[in-house]
């Protein structure tokens, strides 16, 4: 899957009771949507559009953007003065798209990491040094179905998924 470039309002969420929200500032000239997956830009402390990137970790799951300076959003991309910020949420678990070597029935259990704002992946998503670990893969779709799975979205390592 491409990452996307509009809001989503379609990924579905669960397991919400231990789900924890965070509002940060996003990343200048960075544009994010809502219903997206997030990353910390570990050498500024905002947001940002999730990719496979070196000094990158995982946020969670856009749930809104806002501009608390007052003015009207007219896109959800960060400025200067970080009064764009994006709510966010993690703990929980997200159905996302999974890259194809991902849909596997021995990744259950295993990290998954980022590969854009909508998909994850395994080891096979970029080299060592940009993989974005989001969390354990805790099913799929349906038994036949193995496009998309549940992501236990958090941000603990753990054993990675090996495609």
């Amino acid at each position: 899957m491409t990452a996307v470039t509009a809001d989503q309002i379609s990924l579905i969420e669960r397991a919400m009771e231990k789900a924890i929200e965070d509002v940060l500032p996003i990343t200048t000239n960075n544009t994010v949507y809502v219903d997206t997956l997030l990353n910390f830009v570990t050498s500024t402390g905002r947001v940002c559009s999730a990719t496979a990137a070196a000094s990158r970790s995982f946020a969670g799951l856009c749930i809104e953007i806002f501009n608390d300076s007052g003015s009207p959003i007219t896109a959800g991309t960060g400025n200067t003065g970080g009064t764009v910020k994006a709510r966010f949420r993690w703990g929980h678990e997200v159905l996302v798209n999974l890259k194809t070597a991902t849909r596997t029935f021995t990744n259950l259990g295993k990290t998954v990491t980022v590969s854009d704002n909508v998909t994850a992946g395994g080891t096979g998503v970029g080299t060592a040094g940009v993989r974005v670990s989001m969390g354990p893969l805790a099913g799929f779709l349906s038994q036949t179905d193995k496009t998309k799975g549940w992501v236990l979205i958090n941000r603990a390592l753990g054993v990675s998924a090996a495609t």
